[in-house]
């Protein structure tokens, strides 16, 4: 199938996980009958999200590197992620979680966040993103433009954020900007869009947009996912924001997308609406499916050859981030898999000494707003 499609992309999950030799055979196996350089990803957050936990120390979660408040210890624990995953052959991991915390515990969000505030995320965030993309993993800041106002988790049904679009571009976007434009280190390489309705946020731009003669969104559109959304991403992602990187799509066979569309319309919709790649995480039918559909529409002129080479000059900037793979190495495995777990205890042992010190950022007191910039 891989040698047939030739996907931009491959993405493994913990049932793909048996060893870490295994792993690293596996990818070198993807490289091979995808035909050379291909994206290869994972979710490895750390904490809920740990898609190693059975051959490796357990990774810490976002919420241990935000109650340590130490952006010296998120760099760290990037590093030792990225090389955990260059090890065994990715070259792009699905984070970090760019959402602020909100106080809903069924979001899916839960220990995934590296904050409540803006300035918090960014500032651990990004230290996380430095060390990851110094180690030569490209990092992928998720959920745009913000999941933190949701009240439900979008692998059942859609959220539908009911924040106004002042509060989005006041706070859930600001770590996006940071970490796109806006901060003296590494800047985000990619984007994964949220299966989040933004309707606010939707209609708000669609009456912007009017005004230069812009023909009027279909009813009840501003109540589809971001993801097949052009409000969110074309006009501000894109346009407004003028972001140029690489962006993903979460899985499309999640239940916010699946109640709404079949998976290869809500493909092409994405694609469509300005992201560069989808995620289709499970059934074979499906992903054969958005293929065909996808092709149809480029023999359909639907979508245009600018728009498909575009997205390939974003996907070959994201895989210069890594480089070449590297080869596996059983005892530096180890070693990275120690280092993790004395990463855990200096997470516990900061968090429990309050010890705290900016890099960067506003000063203590100060709020990070996007009309700052």
């Amino acid at each position: 199938l891989l040698r047939e499609v030739r996907p931009g992309g491959v993405i493994l999950f913990g049932r793909n996980v048996e060893s870490a030799e295994q792993v690293a055979l596996l990818n070198a196996q993807v490289r091979d009958a995808c035909g050379g350089r291909v994206l290869v990803g994972v979710d490895q957050e750390g904490g809920l999200v740990d898609r190693f936990r059975q051959v490796c120390e357990p990774s810490p979660s976002a919420k241990a590197v935000r109650y340590a408040r130490s952006p010296h210890l998120a760099e760290k624990f990037g590093w030792l992620t990225a090389r955990l995953l260059r090890l065994t052959g990715f070259n792009i991991n699905f984070a970090p979680v760019l959402d602020l915390t909100g106080d809903n515990e069924e979001n899916g969000l839960r220990a995934r966040t590296f904050g409540e505030t803006p300035e918090m995320v960014t500032l651990l965030a990004g230290a996380y993103l430095d060390g990851l993309q110094r180690g030569k993993v490209a990092g992928c800041g998720k959920h745009f433009p913000g999941l933190g106002g949701s009240t439900v988790d979008s692998h059942r049904r859609l959220p539908v954020i009911t924040h106004t679009w002042e509060e989005i571009f006041e706070r859930d976007l600001v770590p996006f900007m940071d970490l796109m434009f806006h901060r003296p280190g590494e800047r985000l390489k990619s984007v994964m869009v949220s299966h989040a309705a933004f309707p606010d946020v939707s209609e708000f731009l669609q009456a912007w947009f009017r005004r230069t003669d812009d023909p009027p969104t279909l009813e009840g559109l501003h109540r589809f996912p971001a993801t097949i959304s052009g409000n969110v991403l074309m006009r501000l992602l894109r346009v407004i924001l003028k972001y140029d990187g690489l962006v993903i799509t979460d899985d499309m066979e999640m239940g916010a997308v699946v109640q709404t569309l079949s998976v290869a319309e809500a493909s092409l919709r994405a694609i469509e609406a300005g992201s560069d790649m989808v995620l289709i995480c499970e059934h074979e039918s499906n992903f054969v499916a958005a293929r065909d559909r996808l092709a149809a529409a480029m023999r359909e002129e639907r979508l245009s050859v600018r728009a498909v080479n575009a997205a390939l000059r974003r996907i070959d900037r994201a895989l210069d981030v890594a480089g070449e793979a590297e080869q596996f190495d059983a005892a530096e495995f180890l070693m990275v898999s120690q280092h993790i777990g004395e990463l855990n205890r200096e997470l516990k042992a900061a968090g429990e000494s309050g010890e705290y010190a900016p890099l960067y950022g506003t000063e203590e007191g100060g709020t990070r707003r996007s009309s700052n910039f």
